[in-house]
């Protein structure tokens, strides 16, 4: 044992420099321990060192607050802590409260730095998340921060039980009766309880350094992404300042675009003039007859100018903004779109980045597809691919065997096909007002904030997600698998193929199924439409626009049986319930009643009615909140099955318990012989193939 007298301001120990060699009792003033991210304090009585390890380098730096006096003891195992103690019968009581105090002072230390590791983790993630749009905003390219997609949160340590912090607590607020009456009865009761508090002290230490080392590993892997984060926010902030409102500095949008298109004067000179008279027009979405005119010239109008600008921007790599604006959004004129729009548009258009996986494209990334032949022209209106189109034209003597010949492959004939066909109506459709539809961008049709109504790729698929997560088998359709080498003469599988969803330049109210394979393959990908700027309730747009796909793949699959119902499919069974409900006992007759209703409502299409009811079971059948009738709920659950979970979740329910069970009945059963041909495989030393194993996943999904 050894008095040592401490000055103001000096440092008793330092933090990985010194070793843990001895402990200290605080005698006289006050002292400060601190590491990189926590602080507490020691008074007289406290025991400097407690939650050290004997013979490592200290974890907090000791500062001297206060001129103070210490006495030191040698500190090499807990053996010589217990020795302190019992040496010590008078200050034991003293001793005991300081180390219970201090273990609690250590407790919320360690509370706020798990609530600070957190809040940083939560907000790199919620920046994260943000940072498309301010990308965006910004009208910067997207960068890649693969380290911020591999976090992970905070970890509590599970060595410390939120029952032992209670127990500190109450210790802590009940300190001066304790001192008075609890640990003097017994040194072994003061002795114990800073035994206990040296035990506790050392597991906080040691989870604090497990915080400590996250928060700097988090600083480390997200200091890329955070600089970037400051130079995005200082552009949207200097550009507010400069720009007021967000004003743009695009001039003359209208002359630039036809000016780089190349369009001979007649029709730029006819479309400058209708671009003028609709901005003058006050009642330029009236229904008169003068007001229609003029937008179906404008319509005509645009998509020369359009195909004359993508062409030649497929051969350019520095587009001029406004020409990307003019492509992207159909945007011709700020005036038209406003000041604002524009310059939000401007940003959106210098931030785009394709879709890494090919499946979101805009308009100008499919038909540069269709133009080098990696895809084929869509079906026309007519329900024609591009190869029947032309037999027809040939059939009627419109064309002749050596003109089509030349045609089929001619990337510009292909090319104004898929303008005629799936662009022009596509875009009208989207649109959603058909009678007063422009492709032009005009600031009176947004409705909605112009970055809520953005469907990036990002923002699609997430919804995709969301409805796959209940409707898994969406997108899957029947394939055959054949290896007779290993014993498979023939295996069904089910393939999933993600459809193409092409975004139209119009702020528009509407998605829709343009196609659901190409040609007569049934592995080919869909063809989806949605407006680049939705107005209307996203998510339900999007679960429509997968409904429409599960139907019309039916159809297909089917073929001419898609309304027989001796051969149940999800159509066939629709059709049968819709035509003959007024004879269904399983349907009340209030059941009935809404069922004429919609039917009236909807012109008797079953499609529609299908779509609606599909609607009702993904939003809200999926969360136990029941819309349907029984007979289209059973309809639905046996073509459209639920995800394991969604299952798992509804299972208690009387409306779904029966209907799960004997889907997974009947899954068993089917799945019965998979596993049996797999473990025949593996018995014979062969790997099972990739469509048996994913099959088995599949049918219990």
């Amino acid at each position: 044992m050894a008095l040592v007298t401490l000055t103001k301001g000096q440092a008793l120990h330092q933090a990985s420099t010194d070793i843990v060699n001895s402990l200290d009792i605080l005698v006289k003033g006050k002292i400060r321990a601190t590491d990189q991210f926590t602080t507490f304090t020691i008074d007289v009585g406290g025991i400097i060192g407690l939650a050290e390890t004997p013979s490592q380098e200290y974890q907090y730096t000791y500062e001297v607050l206060e001129d103070a006096t210490i006495c030191t003891y040698k500190y090499e195992t807990s053996d010589n802590l217990l020795t302190m103690l019992k040496t010590n019968p008078k200050i034991a009581s003293t001793l005991a409260a300081q180390s219970t105090s201090i273990t609690y002072k250590l407790y919320n230390e360690y509370e706020k730095l798990y609530d600070d590791a957190l809040s940083d983790y939560e907000k790199i993630k919620s920046d994260y998340a943000d940072y498309p749009t301010l990308c965006i905003k910004a009208g910067e390219l997207q960068s890649t921060f693969e380290k911020i997609d591999l976090l992970v949160p905070p970890v509590k340590t599970d060595k410390i039980a939120d029952w032992e912090f209670d127990y500190i607590k109450s210790l802590q607020e009940q300190d001066a009766i304790l001192k008075k009456a609890f640990y003097p009865i017994s040194l072994d009761i003061a002795v114990g309880t800073v035994m206990m508090a040296e035990k506790n002290q050392k597991l906080i230490a040691e989870a604090t350094r497990f915080l400590t080392a996250y928060r700097k590993q988090l600083a480390r892997n997200t200091s890329d992404f955070a600089t970037t984060m400051q130079m995005i926010n200082a552009k949207i902030e200097n550009a507010a300042d400069e720009n007021g409102d967000g004003e743009s500095a695009i001039k003359g949008a209208l002359a630039t675009i036809l000016t780089y298109s190349g369009i001979d004067s007649e029709i730029s000179s006819k479309f400058q003039d209708e671009i003028a008279q609709f901005k003058a027009s006050d009642m330029r979405y009236d229904s008169a007859d003068e007001a229609r005119a003029l937008r179906r010239n404008i319509t005509s109008s645009f998509y020369k100018v359009y195909k004359k600008a993508f062409l030649k921007s497929l051969k350019d790599a520095s587009v001029p903004i406004e020409v990307k604006m003019f492509l992207m959004f159909g945007f011709v004129d700020e005036e038209l779109a406003g000041s604002k729009n524009s310059f939000i548009l401007c940003n959106m258009a210098k931030s785009y980045l394709p879709d890494p996986e090919g499946d979101v494209l805009l308009i100008t990334e499919w038909l540069t597809k269709v133009y080098n032949l990696e895809e084929e022209p869509s079906r026309n209106e007519f329900d024609q691919d591009w190869p029947t189109y032309l037999r027809e034209q040939k059939a009627s003597g419109a064309l002749k065997q050596e003109q089509i010949d030349e045609m089929i492959n001619n990337p510009e004939s292909r090319l104004d096909f898929e303008i005629q066909n799936l662009f022009s109506l596509g875009n009208r459709i989207t649109f959603g007002r058909i009678s007063t539809f422009i492709p032009i961008f005009d600031s009176q049709n947004v409705l909605r904030p112009l970055d809520m109504a953005y469907m990036t790729a990002t923002k699609i698929k997430d919804y995709i997600a969301k409805i796959k997560s209940i409707d898994f088998g969406v997108f899957c359709r029947q394939a055959v698998y054949s290896n007779t080498d290993i014993g498979i003469p023939q295996l069904f599988y089910a393939e999933e193929v993600n459809p193409y969803i092409i975004l139209m330049p119009n702020v528009g109210t509407r998605a829709s199924l343009w196609q659901e394979i190409v040609g007569k393959r049934r592995n080919t990908k869909g063809r989806m439409l949605i407006s680049a700027f939705n107005i209307e309730n996203t998510e339900e747009c999007m679960i429509r626009l997968l409904g429409e796909f599960r139907w019309e793949m039916c159809k297909t699959e089917q073929g001419v049986h898609w309304n027989d119902v001796t051969d149940p499919s999800l159509t066939s069974m629709y059709c049968d319930y819709l035509q003959f409900f007024r004879k269904n006992s399983s349907l009340s007759t209030e059941q009935k009643e809404k069922l004429k209703m919609d039917l009236k409502k909807f012109n008797n299409n079953y499609k529609n009615i299908f779509l609606c009811d599909y609607l009702s079971y993904i939003k809200y059948e999926a969360s136990g909140s029941l819309r349907l009738n029984k007979v289209a709920r059973e309809i639905l659950f046996n073509s459209c099955p639920f995800s394991k979970e969604i299952r798992d979740a509804l299972y208690d329910n009387p409306q779904y318990k029966d209907l799960i069970n004997h889907y997974m009945s009947h899954n068993a059963n089917v799945a019965k012989p998979l596993h049996n041909m797999k473990i025949k495989l593996e018995r014979e030393g062969m790997e099972a193939p990739s469509e048996l194993t994913c099959q088995l996943e599949y049918l219990f999904k």
